[in-house]
């Protein structure tokens, strides 16, 4: 077995390894990367996607990104692992440990003082070897999904726009303050915010808005259409999950809400960031459009990630929401790294 950095030739086979390791345990879903498999990780200034081949056959792959971050109060380099998988047919013969240990070096070469990465709640494969591998669960935070269903009334006489240059340092500012204290945020400038946009694949000034009372800046919240970067199919559903979606459906012959998943079901989700506010219901307003703005894009679900206690949870209360757990699993690259008693952050591009 060989481990390379990925090359972009490798484009179609890694997307035809990825539509074979279906992921999840409540909805088993198959996520391929698509039209262009390194759309994911284009989202991060600094990456790496590694592949593990035998006979010039993939059989795996892995990504990481490093960025600055708070830790304990101060701005240092943290490494995000995320994107892993490995062939069915060769599950079991050290593959994921391999190209662990390959994008956990990156991620010490680059002066990380820590690595990350989330797993969903139920997936206690995924925990269990995640473990192995010395990380520790540091948090739980809620991942949240709206069902996108009907239009909402905004009633506010705010004016609403699209997010423009010159509006950069003043949504950073709004931004890094929603956030202050939070371990893992790593704060934002207008270089910075125009940088992201910039890079990140089917992404704009058009996908953040702004609420302004005048010229101040009440609040942002943008999105990001998973479903132009990555087709996501349903292979299966958990029991919970199915008896759900039944009762969904006997509930859809009173009154209209979202039916439940399907099998074969090709999901289109988009999910929110950046995200900040002076007051939380500056922020509804801005959700609300958006949940409007979705709805005509046929969007079916809005996430988020947050602090279980986070006011951003409260504007989610004008839906129809399903709340999950998702974990934090941390590992420190350096002694005496301690990430302090905070609420953390975690970006929605992570997800």
């Amino acid at each position: 077995m060989e481990i390379r950095e990925s090359t972009i030739d490798d484009n179609r086979k890694l997307q035809k390894l990825q539509a074979k390791c279906p992921q999840g345990v409540t909805q088993n879903v198959s996520t391929v990367n698509t039209p262009d498999f390194f759309a994911r990780v284009k989202i991060y200034e600094d990456y790496k996607v590694f592949v593990a081949t035998e006979k010039n056959h993939i059989i795996g792959s892995s990504a990481c990104a490093v960025h600055n971050a708070v830790v304990n109060g101060k701005i240092t380099k943290i490494g995000y692992g995320f994107q892993a998988f490995v062939d069915p047919k060769s599950r079991g013969q050290g593959v994921a440990g391999a190209l662990h240990r390959v994008r956990e070096n990156y991620m010490r070469d680059r002066d990380a003082v820590l690595g990350y990465t989330l797993v969903l709640e139920g997936n206690t494969a995924s925990m269990n070897y995640i473990e192995r591998e010395g990380f520790k669960k540091y948090r739980t935070l809620i991942m949240s999904s709206i069902l996108v269903n009907k239009s909402t009334d905004i009633a506010s006489e705010l004016e609403i726009t699209t997010i423009t240059q010159q509006d950069l340092t003043d949504v950073a500012e709004l931004i890094n303050s929603t956030w202050k204290g939070y371990e893992l945020y790593e704060p934002m400038t207008a270089e910075s915010l125009d940088r992201l946009i910039s890079r990140t694949p089917v992404y704009s000034y058009n996908d953040i808005f702004v609420l302004k009372e005048g010229k101040r800046i009440m609040a942002c919240l943008g999105y990001w259409d998973w479903s132009r970067v990555m087709r996501i199919t349903v292979k299966a559903l958990s029991l919970k999950v199915r008896v759900m979606s039944i009762l969904i459906d006997i509930v859809r012959l009173i009154r209209p809400i979202p039916r439940g998943p399907k099998v074969g079901d090709i999901s289109k989700h988009i999910v929110l960031t950046p995200i900040g506010f002076r007051d939380i219901d500056h922020l509804t307003i801005l959700l609300k459009f958006i949940n409007n703005l979705a709805l005509s894009k046929k969007i079916q679900q809005i996430y988020c990630v947050c602090e279980p206690s986070h006011p951003l949870l409260d504007s989610f209360k004008n839906f129809i929401h399903i709340d999950s757990g998702i974990h934090i699993f941390v590992k420190p690259f350096q002694e005496n790294v301690v990430l302090a008693d905070q609420p953390v952050f975690v970006n929605g591009f992570d997800l």
